[in-house]
């Protein structure tokens, strides 16, 4: 682990900073296509923002690790987050989830509950594992994203989005290599120590580090996750 930080992660924070630290831009999503997939959780649904931000889905999952209901609420409002609108099938892949599993619900609250007390990488290594609680079709970079929502505030140790665009990133122009996928408790552990050793020389939080990669990918990329006014 290289405890200083790379001159292009330098660069990277210090444009995030001259622009005033913009957050992540909300995203819409399909809500009633959501709707008709849960149905069972429409009051929930119904109470969010057309456009849901950190922030929204953050405090959906407040509760994920009280009872398997909560956890399966938050885990939804999570998936409508990360599938966004322009990804039609993402209701469908969130019930194959749910559905093909046994007890998928008590075992996203189990995870939350670990999260709680036992920390980010332990919350990580039950995901990681079909015998404990894994979930099958549900890979590393939505289960990452639920932990990163369901993380209660206070803990040294962040749980951080690992998805393909923060990977990308980080291999090409730090060359740090974190393959996504498949799941690894290694690598999301080296990822998380790199990204803390790196965001406490940056003086910033590890999560505004990770925002700011995928926020660089995404408007490379041209994707409905660019920042307002940077797409084409």
């Amino acid at each position: 682990m290289s405890p200083a930080a790379p001159d292009v992660a330098k660069r990277l924070i210090e444009r995030w900073n001259s622009a005033g630290n913009p957050g992540q831009p909300g995203i819409e999503w399909p809500r009633e296509r959501w709707h008709r997939y849960f149905p069972r959780h429409i009051d929930a649904l119904q109470v969010l923002p057309n456009r849901l931000d950190r922030e929204v889905v953050r405090q959906a999952c407040s509760e994920a690790a009280v009872d398997a209901d909560s956890a399966e609420r938050a885990f939804i409002v999570v998936m409508a987050w990360g599938y966004g609108t322009e990804v039609g099938y993402g209701p469908w892949r969130t019930q194959r989830v749910l559905s093909q599993t046994p007890r998928a619900a008590d075992r996203l609250a189990s995870v939350a509950r670990t999260l709680s007390e036992d920390g980010a990488i332990a919350a990580y290594s039950r995901l990681a594992h079909e015998n404990d609680c894994g979930l099958r079709w549900l890979g590393p970079a939505f289960g990452s994203k639920y932990l990163y929502f369901c993380q209660p505030e206070g803990q040294s140790v962040l749980a951080l989005i690992l998805d393909r665009l923060v990977a990308t990133w980080l291999e090409r122009e730090a060359g740090l290599n974190v393959n996504p996928v498949p799941w690894s408790e290694r690598t999301y552990r080296r990822y998380i120590e790199q990204m803390h050793s790196w965001a406490y020389a940056l003086q910033c939080r590890p999560d505004e580090l990770e925002y700011c990669m995928f926020r660089e990918m995404a408007n490379e990329g041209n994707s409905q996750w660019a920042p307002e006014g940077a797409r084409l």
